[in-house]
């Protein structure tokens, strides 16, 4: 005997149950105050304030990986070894007010004001020093709100806190669960200035982190290895001695691009 065929609202009412069940649950949105966040941000920063990693780096047009060695003290120390199969590439640093590059082969110091347009080039985004320095450290760039911020929840089940600069803004969304910041981006009247996101996190560091900037300039950044609070002698920052010391604007255009 044949069996008869089901009918068409049977069939839906089966698929929706199975399409139902694939869907992803909203995240639990933990309770939160603008305060809260910010509150929880300083704490951040207080209590990580060095790193030493091994990360790779993927910037500029070509879009290619380089191996690097990231050393970054607060408040103002970076220094960022580029490795190539044969050693020691290039060495990197910004000690206060100086950016320094030093291509070991070229037995020549390059130099100049820690700005960001200098910076740019190596980071492959514009960024201050300061802001650098919280980026690399997984955590949004500093900033004193000028008037209340303002906190919303967000549908994909977040946060989204907008703190209002003395020019323009900067917002920041955090994961409802666990209120750990996913993006981050500043804005003015001229459009975006500076976007950021942190992904990838492991014991609430996050060892992806992306720049972005107007103009296609851009960033990805990821740590294969990170030891935090890392002990280090302030002078590994100071620029190198050379046998040659030039302007930052005399580095050939082949010296630190990926």
């Amino acid at each position: 005997m044949r069996r008869p065929v089901p009918r068409a609202w049977a069939v839906a009412a089966v698929l929706a149950f199975l399409l139902a069940g694939c869907t992803r649950a909203p995240r639990p949105l933990r309770p939160a105050t603008a305060t809260d966040l910010l509150d929880g941000l300083a704490a951040r920063r207080t209590a990580v304030s060095s790193l030493r990693a091994r990360a790779r780096l993927r910037a500029g047009i070509s879009g290619l990986w380089v191996r690097e060695v990231v050393l970054v003290r607060r408040p103002d120390g970076v220094r960022i070894d580029v490795l190539s199969p044969f050693g020691l590439a290039l060495a990197l640093g910004v000690h206060g007010p100086l950016v320094w590059a030093y291509p070991p082969a070229q037995s020549t110091r390059y130099e100049g004001p820690a700005t960001p347009e200098n910076l740019r080039r190596f980071l492959g985004a514009p960024v201050a020093v300061d802001d650098i320095v919280d980026v690399l450290l997984g955590v949004p760039p500093a900033r004193a709100p000028v008037d209340t911020p303002a906190l919303s929840a967000t549908r994909e089940g977040g946060y989204r806190l907008t703190v209002p600069l003395a020019r323009g803004t900067q917002t920041i969304w955090f994961a409802g669960d666990t209120l750990l910041v996913e993006r981050a981006e500043e804005a003015n009247d001229g459009g975006v200035t500076l976007a950021v996101a942190f992904a990838d996190y492991r014991d609430g560091f996050p060892h992806q982190v992306d720049v972005a900037a107007p103009g296609g300039a851009a960033a990805q950044l990821t740590y294969d290895a990170v030891e935090l609070n890392a002990v280090m002698d302030p002078v590994v920052f100071v620029a190198p001695p050379a046998p040659r010391v030039l302007p930052l604007e005399a580095v050939p255009a082949d010296v630190g691009r990926p």
